[in-house]
């Protein structure tokens, strides 16, 4: 193949489905019709249901731009470390290997991927800063150029994080990891900082130079982009090969209903620690939990991610503490889905656990031993984490001893209920046949819906469990307690019973 694309681009506008100029004007022209008539509405709306009195001394806080400017960066490693897994500069295993691989210029093939990523960044982080500029404004705590000023840095900031992103793809495994330490350090950093320096410099309440940050952020992530397209020609053959594969393999997965397939073909395998041993001498529940903390190990990017989600949904949950009203039940939710995730990352070897159910017992334990096993070090895992996490938000609140105990007491209390889910989770079996028997109604085949429900129900026992639990912590420290160990128990009996059945 020449490095032309023209010959590529005419069979490609053949193809049956293919879109004319004008279906893309068009397109165009309904996107933006969309939000004038629909978006900007709803934004205003969004905005004047938020200016509550319950949520607006969380957006006023003295320290919201240091913040705000720490959730930046943390959320830059994050993505820097995604970008070993999946880039942002991705086309279809079919188009990597005739396009990406062939004679043509990379970047000449990649742009528009790397454009869409780019785009959805900057327009999400827009839309979120807009939503805080007019709940601000709506209170008179923000006037019209902060929250225009407050927008234009946030999609600057898109910018700045797609390219984190796909740095995250570029660079190899150890450059990939420093840099994505050094922005955690960073992160915490700016916390110490007596004003906001990036994003929280243009914060509409409490920020320092919110015109010239807002024009710094948006001409620094455009000169950005610009000099990372020139990059998309280095980026290496073997890593669009195996992200293409892997993202296409788990997007059929999901697309099959099996959820949890694809999220095990999202994981990149282990990298490091092979020469480090994870079989020692010691008692037996020692042994399990050194097994298991040599896994993440190997895996660190995973292994950081996941300890980063933890810590992030701890203070979302110790956050749901302080405040009352609506946003105190959207901020447990929150912060239970993010723990749920989160703890994927250390449950590898319960699911192993569970997987050696009828396998000879090689190791002298049974399947439900070595379940119970497995769940140690999680366990310890998510409770140091989620202390750290509380305590943060209990610190920067300003309370006392018993505060911070107060920010604590949730997300260590939904610790054991999420790992115990974890167990059942594992242990689900496939879907029954009788689920997936169609159910022809006037609005459509809803079987689709109890489909639905059977994958997501570990999740929204989560989501339950995290919001029975602030219910019951109004009531005191012994009742919430009680209550995880209830839920705990449930979750364990669950478990037990799944097991039995696969066994019978």
């Amino acid at each position: 193949m020449n490095g032309s694309l023209g010959p590529v681009r005419e069979v490609w506008a053949q193809r049956a489905e293919a879109r004319t100029r004008g279906d893309v004007l068009y397109l165009v022209y309904v996107v933006v019709l969309t939000l004038l008539i629909v978006g900007i509405p709803a934004l205003g709306t969004a905005g004047e249901a938020l200016a509550r009195p319950d949520v607006l001394p969380v957006l006023l806080l003295d320290r919201a731009p240091q913040v705000t400017d720490a959730v930046t960066l943390v959320s830059a490693a994050a993505l820097v470390l995604l970008g070993a897994v999946r880039g942002p500069a991705l086309l279809s295993p079919f188009f990597t290997a005739t396009l990406a691989a062939s004679g043509i210029r990379r970047r000449s093939v990649l742009w528009r991927p790397f454009a869409r990523s780019l785009l959805a960044l900057a327009l999400g982080m827009a839309v979120a800063a807009a939503l805080l500029g007019v709940t601000l404004a709506t209170a008179g705590q923000a006037g019209t150029d902060a929250v225009v000023a407050f927008a234009l840095a946030a999609a600057g900031t898109g910018l700045l994080l797609a390219v984190a992103w796909f740095l995250g793809q570029l660079l190899r495994d150890w450059v990939r990891r420093v840099l994505a330490a050094a922005l955690a350090a960073v992160a915490v950093g700016t916390l110490l900082l007596p004003v906001g320096i990036g994003l929280g410099g243009a914060y509409p309440a409490g920020g320092t130079l919110p015109g010239s940050s807002a024009l710094g952020l948006l001409g620094a992530g455009v000169l950005a982009v610009g000099a990372v397209v020139p990059l998309l020609d280095r980026l290496r053959g073997s890593v669009l090969r195996e992200q293409a594969n892997r993202w296409d393999s788990a997007t059929m997965a999901a697309t099959s209903m099996d959820m949890a397939g694809a999220a095990g073909l999202l994981r990149a395998p282990p990298s490091t620690g092979r020469r480090l041993r994870a079989v020692g001498a010691g008692p037996l529940p020692l042994q399990y939990v050194r097994r298991d903390v040599i896994a993440w190990l190997r895996s660190p990017e995973r292994l950081v991610t996941g300890a980063l989600g933890t810590l992030l949904a701890a203070a979302a949950l110790a956050g749901a503490t302080l405040i009352t009203g609506p946003l105190s039940w959207f901020v447990v939710l929150v912060g239970s889905l993010a723990l749920w995730a989160a703890s994927s990352s250390f449950v590898d070897g319960l699911r192993h656990g569970v997987h050696t159910l009828g396998a000879p017992r090689l190791f002298g334990q049974s399947a439900g031993m070595q379940t119970i096993l497995h769940s140690l070090a999680p366990l310890l895992a998510l409770i140091v984490l989620g202390v750290a996490g509380g305590g943060a938000v209990g610190i920067a609140a300003g309370g006392g001893g018993t505060s911070v105990l107060g920010t604590v007491l949730l997300p260590v209390a939904l610790a054991p209920v999420l790992v115990a889910g974890r167990a059942r989770d594992a242990a689900k079996g496939p879907m029954p046949l009788a689920l997936s028997t169609p159910m022809p109604t006037p609005q459509g085949d809803l079987s689709v819906v109890t489909m639905l429900l059977w994958q997501s129900d570990a999740l929204l026992l989560a989501l339950a469990g995290g919001a029975l639990l602030l219910v019951v912590s109004m009531h005191g420290a012994p009742w919430l307690l009680a209550a995880a160990a209830a839920e705990t128990a449930l979750m364990i009996l669950m478990t037990w019973g799944r097991l039995r059945a696969l066994r019978d």
